[in-house]
């Protein structure tokens, strides 16, 4: 029997063992959920410390838009350091509570998929390592936000002093924004794969780092194919959802802006739960390549005469020939 490929042992662990995304899903939720309550509380507690007195009520009565903005300008002169910093704090609140939910959600289904996927091992430990590659993965993602950011600075800087034209400026903007890209979604998937090996081994960052890169290294087609495999269903589910989306919008003067405002809600829950269980998928794919089952079921090895028959039986013996041996 040929061993099942990783691709479709993904597929078989995400359908026999629901429970395994449905975790990673819970905790993605109960994380999304907490940061959309603590910033929209932000929003309100900042929105009600502002003052208008009637003055500015007289301004924006006036429905003016000079007299308008004026009023803005009043009503907002001096909270912007109180919002950045309340700003700063909640981002910074959020950034440790995702390291802690994702080093512990991701070191539960890992564990899980590696039991499921080879029944001999029992991995232990290894929950250090995970804190230690999340954070790495937040600190990757905050130089790729600053690689956003300054992307067009490095544009507007270039046009500046070479009295370039506007589209070179816009081209050299959107190669620097993609390999900015390319960069930060190298580095996240080399961290993010290397929980596997740190919540099976117990190993540490560096050590799980150096496992990646060598399975990598070894097999980089058995690696790369169930990412690109997964990355296409998971891009025609995203094509999906926004088509959905639009078709809801288009019903806007049928269903009401409260049915739209629901439907939309129940597209973006479907796709998120779709994008867990793919992405789940493509985990359980990785850990069927590490430490899968033995390759047994590959036997065109032994199969296969070579120079040095090793012990093998010889097919030219006469035991084995059909020719009727002569008479003694």
């Amino acid at each position: 029997m040929a061993r099942v490929s990783p691709t479709a042992e993904g597929f078989r662990i995400i359908f026999r063992r629901p429970l395994i995304p449905l975790a990673e899903i819970a905790w993605r939720w109960t994380f999304s959920a907490t940061a959309w309550f603590l910033s929209v509380s932000l929003l309100l507690e900042y929105a009600a410390s502002l003052r208008v007195n009637a003055v500015d009520r007289l301004l924006l009565a006036t429905q003016q838009p000079v007299l308008i903005l004026q009023a803005i300008h009043r009503i907002f002169e001096g909270s912007g350091f109180r919002f950045t910093m309340a700003g700063v704090l909640l981002a910074i609140a959020l950034a440790i509570a995702w390291v802690v939910m994702a080093s512990l959600g991701r070191t539960i289904t890992v564990r899980s998929i590696i039991t499921e996927v080879n029944a001999e091992m029992n991995p232990t430990g290894g929950t250090r390592s995970v804190f230690a590659l999340n954070f790495f993965q937040l600190a990757a993602a905050l130089a790729g936000l600053i690689g956003a950011i300054g992307s067009p600075l490095l544009a507007s800087s270039a046009w500046a002093s070479t009295q370039a034209s506007a589209g070179d400026a816009v081209r050299l903007w959107l190669a620097a924004l993609f390999l900015t890209a390319i960069a930060w979604s190298t580095v996240n998937w080399f961290l993010s794969t290397a929980t596997i090996f740190a919540a099976r081994q117990g190993k540490g960052v560096f050590d799980a780092l150096a496992e990646v890169v060598g399975v990598y290294t070894e097999r980089p087609a058995s690696l790369s194919i169930p990412g690109l495999l997964f990355g296409l269903i998971h891009f025609g589910v995203f094509l999906f959802a926004c088509g959905a989306s639009l078709t809801v919008l288009g019903m806007a003067g049928v269903i009401g802006a409260g049915g739209v405002l629901f439907l939309e809600c129940l597209i973006a829950l479907a796709y998120s739960a779709a994008a867990s269980f793919l992405r789940i998928g493509k985990l359980a794919a990785y850990v069927s390549l590490a430490f899968g089952p033995t390759d047994a079921g590959y036997v065109e090895s032994t199969m296969v005469p070579t120079g040095d028959s090793g012990g093998a039986v010889d097919a030219a013996e006469l035991i084995l020939s059909d020719v009727p041996l002569p008479a003694t």
